[in-house]
């Protein structure tokens, strides 16, 4: 990717990563992934137990979408990103209004390190959600340093 600022050419390498998420959305539950593509090339060095992503050095930016059933207005589940195990970014949750799918957690970080990433349920309210697979998407933008 090449861009401009302030009159200077910016050369970055551009990756992105696609993945689905599932699990049983209780409360502190880490969110299981399985990466359907990466492009132009791999960046995910590996998961380790399905939940932790593990990432190169470099800038970032990711979202988790979430699509779901519930039977009750009353079922309501929050969900946040981890970098190296802390919260970052904004928290997403299901729709407490409408009754419908339309919220996203997404958080932009950097690292300078190889660091992790996972999506965790930080809230929960009413009884359990379903989640539909394989509708849960994330997305996950790189550029390297």
């Amino acid at each position: 990717m090449t861009y401009v600022t302030n009159g200077l050419n910016k050369y970055e390498n551009f990756q992105l990563a696609y993945l689905r998420w599932s699990g049983t959305p209780t409360l502190g539950t880490q969110m299981t992934f399985t990466v359907d593509q990466q492009l132009p090339s791999t960046f995910i060095t590996s998961i380790t137990n399905n939940t932790q992503i593990n990432l190169p050095p470099g800038h970032y930016f990711a979202q988790a979408y979430i699509d779901y059933t519930r039977t009750t207005t009353s079922q309501n589940n929050q969900f946040a990103w981890f970098v190296n195990g802390s919260a970052s970014g904004h928290y997403g949750s299901s729709d407490y209004y409408h009754y419908n799918t339309c919220d996203v957690a997404e958080t932009a970080f950097t690292l300078n390190s190889s660091g992790t990433l996972h999506l965790e349920i930080t809230g929960v309210n009413g009884s359990t959600l379903t989640l539909n697979n394989p509708h849960c998407i994330a997305i996950i933008w790189r550029t390297n340093k």
